[in-house]
């Protein structure tokens, strides 16, 4: 939700160039302020964000990305596991990047990832699990398996024609993540056999659509015992989390929290979000708190469509409205959001989220709009975002 002033909208940001009444009445009953994820000077990725929103502190407790959408796709991972996050990708006839998300795929996913499981490489079997859009989860099991070391995906930055990186530990002498990476390597260049000659993508290059006929890999990790989500007195917790993003699925589920998704529900800006609200009003009856989760306003600014995304808020925000005048009885409410992403660079910035809190108990401040300047003014000040799970539930 946070960004930067962005020159087509008139030197504002997405969220102050929207027009978002019902945030701005939130805003004037309630109390704002603005939130760290991790600290300043430090980029909140998706998972830092979300794990401080959930109250835990992103500088004490972590958890590897490969294990969080291993989880978010619905794998089994056991102690010994190293599991991957990773891409369908594309590459052309010299083994060179030509998309690194496939074109966003969506269809033909499920059949895709069935061809490359319960591959063997040596004694390790390989199961591949098919995430959101173009997302992956690759989990290595077999003895003497060390998650240290470097995928094949370049990154976002320097991808374009270049080849995949190859797979290698991060210290030489570290002979279980030597095998490791090997393992992996041998297992990827086994997937682009298959994959160059699998019908879903003999369809896709008929269609003119880039075919998915690579997987690269990043972020690999072990899984470890994580605690559970809890009130700030201590007692324990009952929740769900809305999302059609896997990656915060996998956090929902190692954090101890319902996961609530169909298939309408995109992670993208097409999302059904009236859908989204509907199943908040019902999940609200059974759970102490809801996480609703909505990413499209990330997706915008990654693809640097600072309109869209302004636009995109608008639409959240009339979503919520129709919730809250269907809405009888006590309900508390805080709005912010897991990083800021500058919608003129499409990435990631360590600048605060604007929060807002409303409900019971909450009485109002000064602040009259909601947007990144004028929630810093309020009673809730600058603070660290793990800090906003206490608020809420004073």
């Amino acid at each position: 939700m946070g960004d930067r002033l962005i020159d087509e909208l008139g030197d504002k940001t997405p969220l102050q160039a929207a027009n978002i009444p019902v945030l701005d009445r939130l805003a004037a009953e309630g109390q704002c302020g603005v939130a760290d994820p991790v600290k300043r000077g430090i980029v909140a990725t998706t998972v830092l964000g979300t794990l401080a929103i959930l109250g835990y502190d992103p500088l004490k407790h972590s958890i590897a990305r490969g294990v969080i959408e291993a989880y978010g796709c619905e794998m089994e991972i056991m102690p010994g596991d190293v599991a991957f996050r990773g891409n369908w990708a594309t590459l052309d006839n010299h083994g060179k990047i030509i998309d690194r998300r496939a074109g966003r795929i969506r269809e033909g996913t499920k059949e895709l990832a069935s061809s490359l499981s319960n591959i063997k490489i040596e004694d390790v079997s390989v199961e591949v699990g098919v995430g959101t859009e173009h997302r992956i989860a690759v989990v290595l099991r077999g003895e003497g398996l060390q998650d240290s070391l470097i995928g094949s995906d370049p990154g976002d930055h320097s991808h374009f024609g270049i080849k995949p990186c190859l797979p290698v530990a991060l210290k030489e002498q570290d002979e279980k993540s030597v095998r490791t990476a090997k393992i992996l390597n041998l297992f990827e260049l086994e997937a682009r056999k298959i994959l160059a000659r699998h019908p879903k993508n003999l369809e896709r290059v008929s269609k003119g659509l880039f075919a998915a006929n690579a997987i690269l890999t990043r972020e690999p990790g072990q899984i470890k015992a994580f605690p559970k989500i809890k009130r700030p007195s201590g007692f324990g917790l009952s929740g769900v989390c809305i999302s059609g993003d896997d990656t915060i699925s996998g956090i929902s589920l190692l954090t101890g929290l319902n996961v609530c998704k169909t298939p309408s529900m995109t992670a993208n800006m097409d999302t059904d979000l009236k859908q989204k609200f509907m199943f908040a009003s019902k999940m609200l009856s059974k759970f102490g708190v809801v996480v609703l989760h909505i990413k499209g306003c990330d997706i915008a600014a990654h693809n640097r469509e600072a309109k869209k995304k302004s636009e995109f808020l608008e639409k959240i925000d009339a979503e919520l409205g129709r919730f809250l005048n269907k809405w009888e009885g006590k309900l508390r409410i805080a709005v912010t959001a897991d990083h800021a992403t500058w919608s003129k660079k499409g990435i990631h910035v360590d600048d605060p989220v604007p929060v807002l809190l409303h409900g019971k108990g909450i009485s109002a401040d000064s602040v009259k709009r909601f947007d990144e300047f004028q929630a810093s003014k309020g009673s809730l000040g600058l603070f660290r975002l793990h800090k906003l799970w206490e608020k809420f539930f004073a």
